[in-house]
């Protein structure tokens, strides 16, 4: 486990210190050049600051908001920077929940507090990682499917305000509890994920199909049953808060909807972007490298999928697909398409099985490379594309 985290930590580093480095470049080139929308209620542009001020925009701004003040007032109240209270019921609890109380010690901000949690939850996800890794192959596949989650492209986020890592560490250690059969372990962290954002849902299923599954063999006795029932008991625990709050559920997806533009639209979005790349119905977005990047991004992903589905258990593949369709069938901008698959971290395994039977000379070159690849989109991305991350 150590070696693991060792290498994941090692791996973040370089490629965060490249992202600085896009960022100072950047900033020489084009100083106070407002950039990229700061995912405040206003969305203001803004310019040139540094690596912690990108990291900790965007849904990191409300995270820290909810870590510091928590969920706050009554509907139709509003905070002391005239955002409604009503509007952070949107970003789901969990994460700001555990930072919040380290904002109590002394010259612990909010946004330390979020960063602190982001970190102890990526080192929890590299370790679930690589257990999964090991169960399904070896040590050094384990080892090599942490360093390529490592080195994915929107890896930045692991090290945000952001509840990516947080996610995957729950979505890798239920995983890794189902293939051990585990199931009230599984059972509980899928429910717990349920308060961690919409996307748990995939976790949610496939720990309840895998249950269910194994009910219907009469394998593990009462404990299949009491899996399915606290898989999604999280999920179901945070929409009736929410509707409660705002009066209904539907005023619940209509805040989602209007305020923030998300909805299901069942990858008409998506799809609408992918075509207008791939059969120049829009100029404009082929114009775009953020969009020609993000649609290769979904193609790899897409690739990798299908041969995961020949060589891992089928628990990985319908995890990764249900990710695959929650990301896609939202209607969002496609540039954080990278950030949303990140979770599905079971589509490494392919190439990890592959590098495992690399020399550790070309296997070093090959994750620095990577390294350095995911570093530069991590800067890339926010300072001179000008695209949420």
């Amino acid at each position: 486990m150590a070696t693991a985290v060792g290498l994941y930590l090692l791996l973040r580093s370089f490629s965060l210190e490249v992202m600085a480095m896009l960022e100072a470049q950047a900033h020489v080139r084009a100083p106070g050049r407002p950039v990229y929308p700061d995912g405040s209620i206003n969305n203001q542009w803004r310019s040139f600051t540094s690596v912690l001020d990108a990291l900790v925009s965007w849904d990191g701004r409300w995270y820290a908001k909810i870590a510091g003040s928590g969920l706050g007032g009554p509907v139709g109240a509003i905070d002391a920077d005239g955002v409604p209270y009503q509007l952070r019921l949107a970003f789901f609890p969990l994460y700001p929940w555990l930072a919040r109380p380290l904002t109590f010690l002394p010259f612990v901000s909010p946004v330390a507090a979020c960063l602190v949690v982001s970190f102890v939850a990526a080192v929890a996800a590299a370790w679930g990682i690589y257990l999964v890794g090991r169960h399904v192959r070896d040590h050094r596949t384990g080892l090599i499917l942490v360093a390529l989650w490592a080195v994915a492209p929107a890896a930045m986020t692991q090290n945000g305000a952001y509840t990516e890592s947080l996610f995957t560490a729950l979505a890798a250690w239920a995983l890794y509890a189902v293939l051990e059969q585990r199931w009230i372990l599984a059972g509980l962290l899928a429910g717990v994920s349920g308060l961690s954002r919409p996307t748990a849902v995939a976790l949610i299923g496939t720990v309840g199909l895998a249950a269910l599954i194994a009910a219907i063999s009469r394998k593990g006795g009462w404990r299949p049953y009491a899996a399915m029932l606290l898989a999604p008991a999280g999920l179901l625990a945070y929409f009736a808060f929410a509707a409660a709050r705002l009066g209904g559920f539907s005023r619940y997806t209509e805040l989602h909807q209007n305020t923030f533009g998300a909805r299901w639209d069942s990858g008409r979005n998506t799809w609408g972007m992918v075509s207008d790349i791939l059969f120049g119905v829009d100029d404009d977005n082929a114009a775009q490298p953020i969009r020609v990047l993000s649609v290769l991004i979904l193609a790899g992903f897409i690739v990798l999928l299908g041969l995961l589905a020949f060589h891992a258990p089928w628990q990985l593949t319908v995890f990764a697909a249900a990710m695959l369709i929650l990301s896609a069938g939202t209607s969002t901008h496609i540039s954080m398409i990278g950030r949303h698959l990140l979770p599905a971290f079971p589509v490494l395994l392919v190439p990890a099985v592959v590098l495992a039977r690399a020399r550790d000379r070309d296997l070093m070159i090959v994750l620095g490379a990577l390294a350095l690849l995911s570093g530069w989109y991590a800067g890339w991305l926010p300072f001179i594309s000008g695209q949420a991350i």
